[in-house]
């Protein structure tokens, strides 16, 4: 019988392996151990807090500028400019909107700042290597400005762009609608917003206006950030400006000069329309003039106002004060003789006429009538050194009359009390040379004859409003000259004098060269004079001169002073030839837009 092997139950066939079971329960470590990470524990929480303490307590002061200076800007706020306008309310300056380009240039991508480089400097005429550096990032440089008051097609271009880097802000820019209109009366602003010349310059503070500020919190690319606080203190606009000006009498003289310059090739000139009660300033137009909007286009001269800032030898306009000073001091009456022979001498000087002739035994009133240099000063010595520089104070030269224009000149005037006076001065002077004034003081002189002697301040600001509030100029008397008599006495002469130039006027029409009235229907003052013009090395130009004619009207009871004055005519020599129908085409339009009624019996023969 064969032997089997019998399973047994719970029994397994083979032997398994035996395994070993570790023994469960807690890790212990060894007491060094923990000693040790605890006390790296405390060195690194130690350092920590040190440098906390360094951050937060010794250095707080230094972090927070470092901060203010990343995010804090002060940004600001410019003023609108106030406005200028004519007395009727016409605008002739005014600050506009135009947007000013600025570059972030942290947001310009280096790959395309060569290209956009190129496309800013073709599109707005700038210089491409000045482009691409401000286009290159600097440190602690957010931005730059570009180019100031864009076009508006190209700020449109610009935008187009597409390009975040480029920042179009809003500026606002002087702005004269009218160009040239009246441009040496307004004036000019530069391109940091000052005035530079006329009402610009003299009430550039009061026009200006007061700057604002925005303080507040501003990310990388200038924007202020909306959750954090901001300090805002508001911009003050400018005071406006209302001039004296009449538009229709502005252009009166404006045009009338320039017909006059070029049909006479003359360098230039000016023509001034001073209202006579008030000093007012209706007209006032110089030749060549300039356009404000483009005043960086013009040397610095062409931006004053020759009528206020150029003096001049007035010449035998100036026999206006000769005579006044010596019927004030009553050195000599209306009646007194001179033997003008043409030429005397003084001081081993000869001194002659316009012509050298002789005109005789003359009155004061001769003396205009013939614009005689001998006869001047001969009345002059009669009147002495203190007595006709008394009144030539009087009148105002030697001293800036006060118009509210930028650059105004006092002119020259060598008295008896003066280093430069010498004997001759006296004698010249008589007849305009060797003293000098400004086109609006010989204005200002020919309205105190025609104002029974009384000096008025010239002025051509009628108010400044400062928002509601307004400042209304309020007519000055200067002073009482010349008695009113000497005044009255002095305007029958020059009625006299005026029609004796009216021939060159009339003479094509009335085929007569005799006395007639100079504009028909009124009485007009006026005398004429022949400027002579100083060299810079002595003596005076022997080819050309300076014409002009300065008078008033209507004679009595008048309303303007008026002077035509044009500066060497290359075809007059006298330069009155040039001046006379100038004044009369000025004031001939200025009467009838004054709507004043003619006289029929003032009209001459073929009038």
């Amino acid at each position: 019988m064969a032997s089997r092997t019998t399973s047994q139950p719970g029994i397994a066939a083979r032997s398994a392996p035996r395994r070993s079971v570790a023994a469960s329960g807690p890790v212990r470590l060894s007491r060094w151990r923990i000693y040790t990470l605890l006390l790296v524990a405390c060195v690194g929480i130690g350092a920590v807090m040190v440098r906390l303490y360094y951050v937060q307590v010794v250095k707080s002061s230094a972090y927070a500028q470092l901060a203010s200076r990343e995010i804090e800007q002060q940004i600001t706020l410019n003023p609108n400019r106030g406005v200028i306008t004519d007395r009727h309310g016409n605008v002739l300056a005014l600050d506009i909107e135009r947007e000013s380009l600025w570059v972030v240039p942290a947001l310009i991508p280096e790959d395309s700042r060569q290209q956009l480089a190129i496309t800013l400097a073709a599109m707005l005429g700038l210089d491409q290597a000045y482009v691409l550096w401000a286009l290159t990032p600097e440190d602690n440089v957010y931005w730059r400005r570009v180019a100031r008051w864009l076009e508006p097609k190209h700020a449109e271009r610009i935008a187009a762009l597409g390009q975040p880097g480029l920042r179009l802000i809003a500026e606002p820019m002087r702005y004269y609608p009218q160009n040239e209109f009246a441009g040496h009366l307004v004036g000019a602003v530069n391109s940091v917003g000052d005035g530079i010349s006329g009402v610009e310059s003299f009430f550039n503070d009061e026009l200006k206006g007061i700057t604002g500020t925005i303080q507040a919190e501003f990310d990388a690319a200038r924007n202020p950030i909306a959750i954090a606080p901001q300090r805002t203190t508001p911009a003050r606009d400018g005071e406006n400006i209302r001039l004296t000006i009449d538009p229709m009498i502005q252009y009166i003289a404006e045009t009338e000069l320039q017909r006059a310059v070029e049909q006479h090739n003359a360098d230039g000139g000016s023509v001034i329309i001073m209202e006579i009660e008030t000093g007012a300033i209706r007209g006032m137009a110089s030749w060549p003039t300039f356009d404000p909007n483009r005043w960086n286009e013009y040397v610095p001269d062409q931006w004053r106002n020759p009528a206020t800032s150029s003096v001049y030898e007035p010449g035998s306009t100036f026999k206006m004060v000769t005579v006044a000073a010596g019927l004030q001091a009553r050195a000599f009456t209306a009646d007194t003789l001179v033997n003008d022979i043409g030429t005397v001498f003084r001081y081993d000087t000869a001194l002659s006429n316009w012509n050298h002739a002789g005109n005789g035994m003359i009155n004061a009133e001769g003396v205009l009538y013939h614009s005689s240099n001998v006869g001047a000063l001969l009345l002059n010595e009669l009147t002495g050194p203190e007595n006709f520089y008394r009144t030539v104070r009087a009148l105002g030269f030697g001293a800036p009359s006060g118009i509210e224009i930028g650059g105004e000149e006092a002119g020259i005037v060598h008295d008896s009390a003066s280093p430069l006076y010498n004997d001759i001065l006296l004698a010249t002077n008589a007849y305009g040379q060797g003293i000098s004034a400004t086109p609006l003081q010989m204005t200002a002189m020919a309205a105190v004859v025609a104002n029974d002697g009384v000096l008025m301040r010239p002025y051509l600001v009628e108010e400044r409003c400062d928002g509601d509030a307004c400042i209304v100029t309020e007519p000055h008397e200067r002073g009482q000259a010349i008695d009113p008599e000497v005044a009255w006495t002095l305007r029958r002469m020059l009625v006299k004098s005026a029609n004796h130039y009216a021939p060159v006027v009339w003479a094509g029409q009335t085929g007569s060269y005799a006395d007639q009235w100079l504009v028909p229907g009124f009485q007009v003052g006026a005398k004429t004079g022949t400027a002579s013009i100083p060299l810079p090395g002595g003596g005076y130009d022997p080819s050309f001169t300076i014409g002009s004619v300065l008078g008033f009207a209507p004679a009595e009871n008048a309303r303007y002073a008026v002077l035509a004055k044009v500066d060497r005519p290359k075809d007059d020599i006298w330069g009155v030839q040039t001046a006379i129908p100038l004044f009369y085409n000025v004031v001939d339009q200025l009467l009838r837009h004054e709507r004043l009624s003619p006289d029929p019996s003032l009209v001459s023969p073929g009038q």
